[in-house]
């Protein structure tokens, strides 16, 4: 993978975007994720359910990883996970990125979690949606309870599905007031006085 010059504006625009990431998930972000925007890996565009286009997850992994993902970032509103490609961004970046230990917990983890959900009733994607949304939330919140160093799959996933979705194209021009001819700088502004929270030029 080629790396592009420190200071060129792909790069520059990379990094503000990521500092916005972190923002979004409290400062913790971790070094193969903030390689995905420091090192230029290309994100893909494209939804979910493109097989022949898969770099690390098989259709099976990616249906899975793509429906937790959507839990987490659900459209309503704004476009979910999946309408921003964060299933694709998921499969690009562990493939370009993780170092082999990282990806095979993350393997490893994603067969966990079918598994656990296979012995609690009946396999993840065949539940509806109340008890996916209630799985996920359950996996999450034991995760969140223990010190796990390193990151386990489910906040793996978070991670990853909150970066995809907040440097994707649909996930900032929906969730950020965009300003593309910045004028004079105010402050100190009332959020009331705003249409989004928060800004991006």
């Amino acid at each position: 993978m080629n790396s592009p010059d420190e200071s060129s504006p792909e790069v520059i625009q990379r990094r503000a975007l990521l500092k916005r990431a972190a923002w979004l998930l409290g400062g913790a972000v971790s070094t193969p994720a903030a390689l995905a925007f420091l090192q230029g890996c290309s994100r893909r565009e494209e939804t979910a359910g493109t097989p022949a286009n898969l770099r690390f997850l098989d259709a099976a992994g990616l249906a899975l990883v793509a429906a937790i993902a959507e839990i987490m970032i659900p459209k309503t509103e704004t476009s979910g996970a999946k309408d921003a490609g964060v299933p694709a961004f998921i499969d690009s970046a562990l493939d370009a990125l993780y170092a082999k230990p990282d990806q095979q917990r993350f393997k490893a983890g994603l067969a966990e979690f079918e598994a656990a959900a296979r012995a609690s009733g009946k396999p993840f994607l065949d539940r509806d949606a109340v008890a996916q949304a209630d799985f996920v939330r359950g996996s999450l919140e034991a995760a969140l309870s223990a010190d796990h160093d390193p990151k386990p799959f489910i906040l793996m996933t978070r991670e990853l599905a909150l970066l995809g979705y907040f440097t994707s194209k649909v996930g900032i021009t929906e969730n950020m007031e965009y300003v593309p001819v910045p004028t004079a700088f105010h402050g100190c502004v009332p959020l009331s006085k705003m249409n989004k929270p928060v800004y991006w030029e």
